[in-house]
């Protein structure tokens, strides 16, 4: 799998069949980076994304390019079940699934969600897919944070640091084969990203 910004294919390394790519944000801050890896696979891509994601993914792909499967609202209890499931259909050999977090850590508690992630994970890995995932470091204390980061094999930690009226983003690959890396400068402009140089 590629992420489309060569950059970060660089400091990613290579990411093989079976991978779990999570990438550790703020908000929604990263979205671009999982579009652009979505456009990178396009034709075998799918996305996991909410009613509210839906109408702006519309207008970037195609229907021939990605599936969309939208979840529920507020996403019950059995919508979860109703996840793994559809997830296990779908997965084909090397497709990317993208996959959001937040709204699920927002409906349940933080356990509920390790679950089902760590699943998905174990599906992943049985179907020799890649799969995408953001999680907003908010919802989550560090510890249960260690454990996502525990069943990812790539971490792309995202960071926003405002002084004054001053902000910089920052990205730095926590966890890949290669190993980790310091922070390097993040711009993203037009839904575009470019990774500069590093950050003292």
């Amino acid at each position: 799998m590629r992420t489309g910004i060569r950059k970060l294919d660089i400091l990613l390394g290579e990411v093989e069949p079976g991978s779990t790519v999570l990438i550790e944000t703020v908000g929604t801050l990263g979205e671009e980076i999982a579009t652009s890896m979505l456009l990178e696979n396009r034709g075998r891509a799918i996305a996991f994304i909410t009613p509210k994601l839906k109408e702006d993914f519309e207008k970037r792909f195609r229907s021939d390019e990605i599936e969309l499967v939208v979840l529920g609202r507020d996403i019950q209890q059995q919508e979860l079940y109703q996840i793994s499931f559809t997830f296990r259909k779908m997965l084909k050999g090397s497709c990317v699934a993208f996959f959001i977090l937040h709204p699920l850590l927002v409906f349940h508690p933080p356990e509920v969600v390790f679950r089902l992630f760590s699943e998905l994970a174990d599906i992943v890995r049985e179907k020799k897919a890649t799969m995408v995932v953001m999680i907003d470091k908010r919802l989550v204390d560090e510890k249960t944070l260690a454990m996502f980061e525990n069943h990812a094999s790539h971490i792309i930690d995202i960071v926003e640091v405002v002084v004054g009226f001053r902000v910089t983003r920052g990205l730095r690959i926590k966890k890949s084969p290669l190993g980790g890396t310091g922070f390097y400068r993040l711009d993203i402009s037009n839904g575009e990203v470019r990774i500069g140089e590093p950050l003292e």
